[in-house]
Order: structure tokens, then sequence, then C-alpha cells
């Protein structure tokens, strides 16, 4: 172990995260548990051995271009690469290379999961029957193959066509218009305008823009639905609006399925929270639009889980202080990401202040009382009830009765007291059934 690390060797591993230090002359000077379980080969073939001898051919991958001069013009780098399992299964792995005096530091994140994942979201977006593109530096970056269909042309040749080309001449200051308002940030509604399609042919199109971060830059996101020989049709238009809400809501049914495939011990989690939260609501008659947009929230709310490690989400013992800090961050990081969506705007925050309490001591604001919105207190209960009701990795699962013990105790003090008594009601006189 290098002196100037070896303080650090406990720290180093623990981590879940892959570390390893290589030598100008490539040889491997230190890997930690995690960098060689990453690895096809054992702690003791590693090190000393240098990384030619161990993966004839790394030389010609772009890892190994990056590394080299990361070595030799001390050039801090960031990549992502593939690996070889002990299994022979691939995995995918983001890593960050730091010049150190000794050689190259390397941490390396496993990102198979993310990477299936990314997968899974393109293959939702090709089979999705509304046209779905991303215009990111004035070009086509993206687009699925409805909207290839739509326009009439090739994927390949639309990557070589100034987005404003298929737009009708008529229209084009009415579509820049639109576009630059949603880049300042303003709330753009669907709108139509005429379309060219490769043929010559004009068609009509109804359209949404969203901006977004796609491959670390901003772009524009848009949904693209052809609506000719029903532009003027009221009825058809409405079933048309209708059919867009459907896919909204079945979209938002998969990315909660998404974020719980990754958590087996919580499946059905957000499912359950949502159908509580809404029943809750009802009980305190509020309005149907803000039940619905609740029940959104709920099936919802733990979406910024897809950040966190799955091996912190399922592990059975007590978690350590910077792994629960991970964990706070996912009401942050779900609002983040539903902020590029074009969803009914009290989502975001309902989502970001589902783990506030009364009394200011949640997460991650600290807020208390009357400044946490009434649908983030409702899904506050709901969350608690769920999850003290079912069963957790690190415990089984405790009941109802200990759930709606726990809200009672703490009413007014971590919970909304109307909250708690309508929730205390479906399930004591209206024989609610999680």
């Amino acid at each position: 172990m290098l002196k100037s690390y070896k303080c650090y060797q406990d720290v180093l591993d623990t981590l879940l995260e892959g570390c390893q230090i290589i030598s100008p002359d490539w040889r491997y000077l230190y890997l930690n548990d995690a960098a060689a379980r990453h690895s096809s080969k054992t702690k003791k073939e590693l090190l000393g051995s240098t990384m030619i001898e161990m993966y004839p051919g790394i030389q010609d991958t772009e890892m190994f271009v990056k590394l080299r001069d990361c070595m030799e013009k001390r050039t801090p780098h960031r990549t992502e690469n593939e690996f070889t399992f002990p299994d022979g299964s691939k995995g995918s792995f983001d890593l960050i290379m730091e010049p150190v005096p000794e050689g190259v530091l390397i941490f390396s994140w496993n990102i198979t999961e993310h990477k299936q994942t990314e997968k899974l979201l393109l293959e939702i977006i090709n089979s999705s029957p509304v046209g779905i593109y991303i215009i990111q530096d004035r070009r086509f970056r993206l687009v699925n193959s409805t909207f290839q269909k739509g326009v009439g042309y090739t994927e390949s040749e639309l990557s070589d066509i100034y987005p404003f080309e298929i737009v009708h001449p008529e229209d084009r200051e009415m579509v820049r218009e639109n576009a630059v308002k949603m880049l300042k940030g303003e709330r753009v509604s669907p709108y139509e305008y005429r379309y060219l399609c490769k043929s010559g042919e004009s068609n009509w199109a109804a359209e949404q823009l969203t901006s977004i971060q796609f491959q670390g830059k901003r772009a524009t996101l848009g949904n693209f639905m052809d609506i000719t020989g029903r532009k003027l049709a009221e009825e058809k238009l409405g079933r048309s609006y209708e059919r867009l809400q459907r896919a909204m809501d079945a979209t938002i049914q998969t990315i909660a399925l998404i974020v719980e495939t990754r958590d087996p011990y919580t499946s059905g989690h957000q499912q359950r929270v949502a159908r509580l939260a809404s029943a809750i609501a009802e009980e305190m008659r509020l309005p149907k639009e803000q039940i619905e947009t609740i029940r959104m929230s709920g099936l919802l709310h733990d979406i910024g889980k897809i950040y966190v490690p799955a091996e912190i989400l399922s592990k059975p013992g007590r978690l350590s202080d910077p792994e629960m800090n991970m964990i706070k961050t996912h009401p942050q990081v779900g609002s983040d990401i539903l902020k590029t969506l074009e969803l009914p705007w009290r989502i975001c925050p309902m989502v970001l202040q589902h783990h506030e309490r009364m009394d200011g001591s949640g997460y991650p604001s600290g807020l208390t009382g009357e400044d946490i919105i009434l649908e983030s207190r409702i899904l506050a209960v709901a969350d608690v009830v769920e999850a003290t009701a079912s069963h957790r990795p690190y415990r089984p699962a405790l009941g109802i009765d200990k759930a709606l013990e726990e809200i009672w105790q703490n009413k007014g003090l971590l919970y909304d007291s109307r909250v708690v008594d309508a929730c205390i009601e479906l399930f004591s006189e209206k024989r609610f059934d999680l």
C-alpha cells in the first residue's frame, strides 16, 4: 500500500465505488475491494501487474487513450467503458481519472443498471404513438419512429436538416416564438402548426416543447402529434386531448414501475401510497382536480431514488450517515427530474416536500407547519403508513395498527392533524385496505 494513501486505506476499502491507482508504467499500485470485484481478475493477480498484461488489446480502447492523456499531460478525464465480469457478463462503468503523484487515481461506478434503464426508456420512446424528438445545437439529435413516419424522413436524413425547414413558411415565426418562450422558462401550451413532409405535402401537427438536459447540455424535447383531417373537428380534437392525458398517465405509471424494479423489496409502494393519499384527499373533500394531482404525485414521489445505488436501497442493515444522506437527496432529485416534464405544476413541490415534518425535523428544507403544502402533508402521512405497515429489507412488516399508532402519537407534531384524522377515519370507519 502506498504510504501517502495508507492512512485512508480503511475508508477506501469500504467504498461502494471502485478505487485504484495506476503507475506511469501501467502497473496496479492499489485496488480496493470494490475495484477487484469489478474486474475479471483477482486482486492478487492485478497488484504489481500491468494493465496491458492483464487486458490484451486495452491500448486500442478510448479509455486507455484518455488514461494515457491523464498520465502524460496530467489532465483529468471522465469516460464510460464496458468491462467483462468474472462470469463473462458485460457491465458498464463510469470512470473518473485524476492525476496523483504516484500516477493516476481512478474511481469507477457500476452504471450497468442505469444503462439498462436508458435502453428501456429508449424502447418506450420508440414505441410511443406520439412523435418524439430532441433538438440540440439546431439539429435533430434523437427522433423516434413515429416522428420519422409522420414527416417522411429517415433518422439520418433528419440529422442533416435544419428543424425549421420542415415547418410551413407561414407558421415558422409562430413556432419560433413558442420555442423562444420555452427557452426563457415560460410555460408553453400545446400549439398547432403546419409541417412539410418529404413528399412536399403540407399537414397539421399539435406540438408541445420542453427544455431538458440531454447528454450534459441544454436541449429541446418535442412531442409531436399529426392532427391532419381533424383540425376543425372539436369532438375529434377532444378525443386527441384525452389520448394525450392517457399517454401522460401511462408514462407516469411506467416511470413509477422503473423506479420500483430497482428495489424489489418496496415493489408496489408508490402505487399504494398514491391510492391511500388520494383516498385521504377524498375523505377531506378536496376538489377532484386536486385529488387527481395528489394521486399522480403519489405515483412519482420516490422517482429520485433512481439515482440512489440499488445496494443502498435494499441494504438489510442500518445505513451509515453517508448512505442516509444519499437517501435524503431523493426528494430534491425527484423534483429536478419532474421539472423537465410537462406535468401539473404542483407535482414538483409535492414530491420535493413529502419528507418535511410539521415540527421542522424533516428534509430537505426543514419546513414547518403551513409552510409545507397541504398535498405534501397528505403524501407524508400516506407514505409513513404504507412504509410502516409493509415489509422492508431491514425489518418485517409492522402492520396497519402500528402504522396508525405512529401517526396518532405524532399527530400535530410530525403530521398534520386534519390529515391524520382523515386517514384514521378511512381505516376505522370506512374499512380501507392497503
